[in-house]
């Protein structure tokens, strides 16, 4: 083989080996961005229009999704992990709109997986502030099982410091109730004393 074909070869071969080098370097510079968690109110809130079904939150791992919307300037679903609260999700929804009626809200409240937060208008929450938690776990006067502390829990009917601690703990280990009923999944709780509360309890 000639001479001049041996370096004409060497040479396609360089052009290729350094169209290659360049080429991974700016496909590696431009990867997508991927979807961060909100940690408290340290990191800012991105927003998930998309179906968050496929990436599940769970209540296990200290993470949890919200739907607001409302009177906030960016309604949508949004994850957080940490002790995320109410004003953590009005913040990362681009903060309230100039009609929101903020004391119709508990900002304080700490969040719950897969609840819905709807920030009314002033002269428009008739019966909204009914249903806001006041002291964490009381709705229109009936004790959130989802939200309650301890001593609330115990001021219902045959609720003692044992079974309200065993509701705590159900809802650490397993998440939020998905009903009333699902209360009878605490050992010591059965029809008798869910007949007796039942009325008085809501999720």
């Amino acid at each position: 083989m000639k001479r001049q074909t041996l370096i004409t070869i060497g040479i396609c071969i360089c052009f290729l080996v350094l169209s290659g080098w360049f080429y991974m370097r700016s496909t590696a510079g431009s990867a997508p961005n991927t979807q961060e968690w909100i940690s408290g109110r340290d990191t800012p809130a991105p927003s998930l229009t998309g179906d968050v079904s496929a990436d599940k939150v769970t209540a296990d791992n200290g993470e949890c999704a919200v739907y607001i919307c409302g009177a906030v300037k960016n309604p949508g679903v949004y994850r957080f992990t940490g002790d995320a609260r109410v004003c953590d999700a009005v913040e990362a929804a681009g903060g309230f709109r100039k009609k929101a009626d903020r004391a119709a809200i508990n900002q304080a409240r700490p969040l719950n997986d897969g609840e819905q937060i709807t920030i009314p208008k002033k002269g428009k929450n008739t019966g909204f502030a009914k249903k806001q938690s006041v002291g964490g776990g009381r709705e229109s006067g009936l004790v959130n099982i989802n939200q309650a502390d301890l001593a609330e829990l115990m001021t219902l009917a045959g609720i003692g410091e044992a079974k309200a601690q065993l509701i705590i703990d159900y809802r650490t280990e397993n998440g939020s109730f998905a009903s009333v009923e699902d209360i009878m999944k605490i050992s010591g709780i059965k029809e008798g004393i869910y007949n007796r509360i039942k009325d008085q309890i809501t999720v």
